[in-house]
């Protein structure tokens, strides 16, 4: 890996950390304080996060951080959206949630990764204490997780719950992470060069801008445009910096 896409990471995330929280964060707090404490102390996502980090992994650890961003939001947007499920059930969704999105990327480096993701969660769950109709609705978030096409109306409201908060999760991230988002979906960062990554970037930026009415979930539709166009401001600032490491190399200023 061109070690200047490490670099790149590092000022990326110290320029994310001046920002304000966004009101999804503050309005949702509580909801994602219970999908964090899901993710680090929930038996099945401790045993997931062992069995998901091989095909997550790589040296900058962008894929491992995105995937666990989609998996705690997706379960926060689960438990904050209005639906006809119990307390129980949307707990158990929320759960479900955080599988989901934590393996919705786990085939990206193969020809129609979400329906290969589909399959791989199936493989992997085949022995998780999960029924089978939980499993296959896992399977199906992973499979949609790129589409604006939701499930249709008349599925299990937990399914559609379920394929709803991963994919607006997983759009989520085109806002103030927009930077290692593009990084991680576009580039293949253990190969290329931050010249060619230069090249790609605003593809990223153009990417965003069809997800804004995109949004399955009343909370996405309501937090995600917000987001995006956060995004949209930090992105150009994200741009210098990919300038700026490029001007430190260029053997013309040495």
């Amino acid at each position: 890996m061109d070690q200047r896409i490490i670099e790149l990471k590092h000022r990326a995330r110290k320029l994310a950390a001046t920002r304000q929280h966004s009101a999804f964060a503050q309005d949702c707090a509580e909801e994602l304080g219970h999908a964090n404490a899901l993710f680090f102390e929930h038996p099945l996502m401790q045993r997931l996060q062992d069995d998901a980090l091989p095909y997550l992994n790589e040296q900058s650890a962008i894929g491992v951080e995105h995937s666990k961003r989609v998996a705690i939001e997706a379960a926060a947007l689960a438990l904050a959206e209005p639906s006809g499920l119990d307390g129980e059930e949307r707990r158990r969704v929320a759960v479900l949630a955080e599988i989901a999105g934590l393996l919705h990327d786990a085939s990206r480096f193969e020809e129609d990764h979400a329906a290969q993701g589909a399959e791989l969660a199936l493989r992997l769950l085949a022995k998780y204490p999960l029924g089978d109709e939980e499993r296959m609705h896992i399977a199906q978030a992973v499979a949609l997780h790129e589409t604006a096409l939701p499930l249709a109306d008349d599925g299990p409201e937990a399914a559609r719950l379920l394929a709803a908060v991963v994919h607006d999760a997983d759009c989520f991230r085109f806002g103030p992470e927009i930077l290692p988002t593009t990084l991680w979906e576009l580039c293949d960062m253990e190969e290329w060069s931050l010249e060619r990554i230069a090249d790609v970037f605003p593809e990223g930026p153009r990417r965003a801008a069809t997800l804004r009415d995109a949004f399955r979930t009343e909370q996405g539709r309501r937090y995600g445009p917000e987001l995006l166009d956060e995004g949209a401001r930090m992105a150009p600032e994200y741009a210098r910096i990919i300038e700026q490491l490029l001007a430190e190399t260029d053997p013309a200023n040495t």
